[in-house]
């Protein structure tokens, strides 16, 4: 049997040394490619061999190192084609992208402390200070335990005195004589002082229906020094989020009960004595129009200015801000003394706001019993203005909490 194996280099040889005379001839025409000269000419060493054998025997076998040149074209395929894609993917993989995955860019977007309040709402909003760590100032610790010495102020004990006749006073009333005497009043608008040394007693302040500037009692256009209000009942017959208690400076309170209002005592000067009183249920809105739509800043003793300011004795709760509440918004605030009251709600029950204008010199706190607050903190000082803490406690007997922030 015939044995191509055999004889297949042979014939390749031989083709190879044909091929390049007979292209000199002219008798064939050049492969159109030269890439894969390897492939081409295996298909015709195929096609020889399926037409005869005869030439085969012709072919000399010295003539194989021809193949070389040949074989040595194998080498084209040098698949160096491969090496593109090298794995040219590591450039698709470029580590600077790998950068941009870290949060580099978020970590600015952390101090969102941001959170900084509207302007008047200035030192209402810094009464949320859940987000501090409280800290508590050691007199807390050292001073004596003590409650506030007296009654502690009621429906009984405050506002008009049950027996009391009242005369019904229908419209505003503007006192500008000199120590005027009010008694036994209940008064259907509001008062407005605007002479020194008058008395107000056994009466009650109902306002009237107002579109603004509802303010139950206004003493602050500095001509009612000596102004004193006792045993008086201020509740507005139109509770609204304009509605307040009592505006201004050089005044006393003695006895008085104040109810349904925004602010029930609101101080812009000096020389104010509030004792012995009763403020509770402040009104408050969730939307309120005097807010930009926000809610109300009820507190129940707010002080945007002055001097020698005394609140001693009092029963004071109700409000959504704070109890006390001291801005400075109006100018330099100095010798306040919080005494032997009976204090809660607000967020913190105390809220200090220096506001840019230093700290809050002559700030006395002492003897004084904390209900419960909405932050759960019953004083916010900033750690600049110094305290007189003494003998203050926690109605549940727990430790106050004092939080020392800059506002």
């Amino acid at each position: 049997m015939f044995d191509l194996s055999r004889w297949l280099p042979r014939w390749r040889a031989a083709l190879s040394m044909a091929i390049p005379l007979l292209v000199a001839g002219g008798f064939i025409v050049a492969a159109p490619s030269a890439s894969a000269p390897g492939v081409a000419e295996e298909t015709s060493v195929t096609e020889e061999t399926t037409s005869s054998e005869a030439p085969v025997e012709e072919a000399p076998a010295e003539e194989a190192p021809m193949e070389e040149a040949p074989v040595e074209e194998a080498p084209v395929e040098e698949a160096p084609v491969e090496e593109a894609p090298v794995e040219e993917a590591p450039v698709e993989v470029p580590t600077p992208t790998e950068p941009v995955t870290p949060p580099t860019p978020e970590e600015p977007t952390a101090p969102a402390e941001p959170a900084a309040p509207a302007e008047p709402a200035a030192p209402v909003e810094s009464a949320e200070p859940e987000a501090e760590a409280p800290a508590q100032e050691a007199p807390f610790a050292t001073t004596p335990t003590t409650t506030p010495s007296g009654v502690r102020p009621s429906g009984a004990s405050t506002g008009v005195p049950a027996t009391t006749a009242l005369t019904i006073h229908k419209g505003d009333l503007v006192i500008r004589t000199a120590g005027t005497v009010i008694n036994g009043l209940d008064i259907r608008g509001f008062v407005r002082v605007e002479a020194p040394n008058v008395t107000i007693k056994n009466s009650i302040i109902r306002g009237r229906n107002a579109s603004e500037n509802a303010i139950l009692v206004y003493a602050g256009a500095g001509k009612n020094a000596g102004l004193v209000i006792q045993d008086t009942e201020l509740a507005p017959d139109f509770p609204s989020s304009i509605v307040n208690g009592i505006y201004g400076y050089d005044f006393t309170l003695t006895r008085v009960n104040i109810h349904d209002v925004i602010d029930a005592v609101h101080i812009f000067g000096s020389n104010v004595l509030v004792q012995s009183s009763w403020l509770h249920d402040n009104l408050h809105y969730a939307s309120d129009p005097g807010w930009n739509g926000g809610p109300s800043h009820d507190d129940s003793i707010q002080i945007q200015k002055g001097n020698n300011i005394r609140i001693i004795g009092n029963d004071i709760s109700g409000s959504y801000n704070a109890a006390l509440m001291i801005t400075q918004d109006q100018g330099i605030t100095s010798n306040v003394t919080f005494s032997n009251n009976w204090a809660s709600d607000g967020g913190c029950t105390i809220n200090v706001a220096e506001k840019g204008k230093g700290a809050i010199a002559g700030l006395v706190v002492k003897n004084n019993v904390f209900g419960t607050s909405r932050f759960g903190c019953d004083m916010l000082v900033p750690p600049t203005t110094t305290i007189v803490n003494l003998g203050n406690t926690a109605a549940d007997g727990t430790a106050l909490r004092i939080v020392r922030r800059a506002q």
